[in-house]
């Protein structure tokens, strides 16, 4: 559209020259049909779009462009083998071989994205796609619009604390300084139009297309930092900040910016000689400077608190777990870092980890069947586990055939059946649905209850496929027992924080002994990017645990030693109070330390 009106405003002189360029701009539109199809992985559209750079390209040769169109496609050729390397990794089996893309079929369902259910433009995002789906609603529009401010405005001094004070609270300097770089985006972006409109039409697209275009086309959750008053569902949010989507659009206004701030600069020089002058150039150097400074420490991983959280949780999490566990995880958050873990780092490779998502997906559940498990590494592992040797397991995690991980798609139940998991059992009613994870879940359960330690980590939610009596809390984790565990047992404290009974003994040696929280403890756990703040946040669980199991029997010392470390460790504020409730309750305040 935007190199059309170029066309139509600046022709070309001759004839030829216009049929030219027109022919190749014909031949563009053909080749941005077809990519689209193909990123899309809709055939009918990859089917049009071919037709449509045929089309083209025969216009092109009778145009005198016919070079033009085959140098275009062999650069779209170039862009498309990206996807070549899926293929081929595929074909080495790695022992993570993620969507295993080791046939054509596999490789368009990646391209696809089969693995996620559908959503259109016209849907509520948190309700299932579906002629149920209530539609999106005015207040989710709103709020994907606010998302995208509050984007806009971690690009430019997103590290500077501090603030103006404003009422009660306080008006951040960091916003101070994005209304600054909005203010000159919008000079540079006037200043563009004026002297080159054809650049100003293709710049304009790109940031509305990247921005707010893609702000409909995506139909985000609520952020994952936003809303929770409206939203207070976790599942109703996104599993992180989505701000990568954009930022096309904001490198757009940065170029405008920049364009804003060098008009600045000249506009100073033309007002006086030398000296002037100079000041300009210092004034466009600095300016330029501003965004990268701001934002250095907020970009970079290699110093602040929580420059090692994310690995320092995977160790925590596949450390709660005895020699050759069994973790359910839920998604990407809970689940990456535990890959790079075992495949990078070599920690704990003798767990088997379940991503509970990638669960809905055959290729995830044939390769859950199929991978080996390897062996226990004493000298490696922290000291609660260092002495136990059980025996390396030679079976599958579960021995579900290919036709059984076929039909395994969701269901509603017909009649009541009770689901044997060895000394255990479950009724499932009439009218229940399982859902397609449920199916491996249990599988994986039924053949590894009692030979195999089996964990739900605190992130994956509460659904233990209805054996919730049976699950103990273990540090990060929900371990299954094979017997009811004893609510009156003095090593279980019933206040069931989680929802479950917590094993104190073997907890506080994991907090203690064997969890490590990457540089929080010497940080400050406020002013974390968001989703540090989850990892700190769940570190932080077990810790409050301890102090409420610990004020139960009336031990004050181990209540305040807990607290102090989950008030170093979350960026909860309550936590604070706790512990200052706490230096009261020893000057002879006898009131309660924490919460209930």
């Amino acid at each position: 559209a935007f190199v059309g009106a170029t066309l139509l405003g600046a022709p070309a002189a001759a004839a030829a020259d216009r049929r030219r360029e027109w022919a190749e701009l014909a031949v563009l539109a053909g080749i941005w049909a077809l990519l689209v199809g193909t990123g899309l992985g809709s055939t009918p559209l990859v089917v049009v779009g071919a037709l449509c750079f045929a089309g083209a390209t025969a216009y092109a040769m009778g145009a005198g462009a016919a070079r033009f169109a085959l140098a275009a496609l062999g650069v779209a050729a170039a862009g498309v083998t990206i996807y070549l390397f899926l293929y081929l990794r595929a074909a080495q089996q790695p022992m993570l071989n993620e969507a295993d893309p080791s046939t054509f079929d596999s490789l368009l369902a990646v391209i696809r994205r089969a693995q996620y259910p559908p959503r259109t433009p016209f849907d509520d995002p948190t309700v299932p796609h579906g002629p149920d789906n209530p539609g999106r609603t005015i207040t989710l529009i709103g709020l994907q619009l606010l998302n995208y401010v509050q984007y806009f405005d971690w690009q430019w001094l997103k590290a500077l604390p501090g603030g103006l004070p404003l009422g009660e609270g306080f008006f951040p300097f960091r916003t101070v300084g994005t209304l600054v770089f909005a203010g000159l985006g919008l000079r540079g972006l006037f200043t563009l139009r004026r002297l080159d409109p054809a650049a100003w039409w293709l710049l304009l697209g790109l940031f509305l297309i990247t921005g707010l275009g893609l702000v409909g086309y995506m139909n985000f959750k609520p952020g994952y930092s936003l809303a929770y008053h409206l939203y207070p569902s976790p599942d109703d949010h996104e599993v992180r900040e989505r701000d990568y989507f954009f930022v096309m659009s904001f490198v757009v206004w940065g170029v405008w910016a920049g364009m804003g701030l060098a008009a600045l600069a000249r506009g100073v020089a033309q007002r006086g000689r030398a000296a002037a002058r100079l000041l300009a150039v210092a004034v466009l150097a600095l300016g330029t400077l501003v965004p990268v400074v701001g934002n250095a420490q907020a970009a970079s991983r290699r110093h602040g608190a929580d420059r090692r959280l994310a690995a320092d949780f995977a160790y925590s999490l596949l450390n709660s777990v005895p020699p050759y566990g069994i973790l359910f995880t839920y998604g990407d958050n809970d689940t990456f870092p535990l890959w790079w873990a075992q495949e990078v780092a070599g920690i704990r490779r003798d767990v088997s980890v379940v991503c509970l998502a990638l669960a809905n997906t055959d290729w995830y559940m044939r390769q859950l069947r199929d991978q080996p498990v390897r062996p226990f590494d004493p000298g490696s592992a922290p000291a609660i586990w260092r002495d136990e040797a059980p025996r390396q397991p030679d079976w599958p995690l579960h021995t579900m055939t290919d036709a059984e991980i076929a039909a395994a798609i969701p269901q509603r139940l017909g009649s009541t059946i009770t689901v044997r998991f060895g000394p255990l059992s479950r009724t499932l009613p009439a009218g229940s649905v399982l859902m397609t994870n449920d199916f491996p879940s249990i599988r994986i359960v039924q053949q590894n209850i009692g030979r195999r330690p089996i964990a739900w980590s605190v992130t994956a939610g509460r659904e233990f496929l209805g054996l919730d009596p049976y699950v103990v809390q273990e540090g990060l984790v929900f371990r299954l027992q094979t017997t009811l565990p004893d609510s009156t047992d003095r090593r279980l404290d019933d206040s069931r924080l989680a929802g479950s009974l917590l094993d104190v003994a073997r907890t506080d040696r994991l907090v203690w002994e064997t969890y490590r929280y990457g540089g929080l403890l010497e940080g400050d756990p406020t002013r974390l990017e968001s989703t540090s703040r989850m990892f700190a946040s769940t570190l932080s669980l077990p810790v409050t645990q301890l102090a409420y199991a610990y004020e139960a029997r009336g031990d004050l010392d181990a209540t305040q030693r807990n607290l102090e470390r989950a008030a170093a460790l979350s960026p909860n504020p309550n936590l604070r109070v706790a512990l200052e409730q706490m230096r009261l309750r020893a000057l002879g305040d006898s009131g309660p330390i924490l919460p209930r």
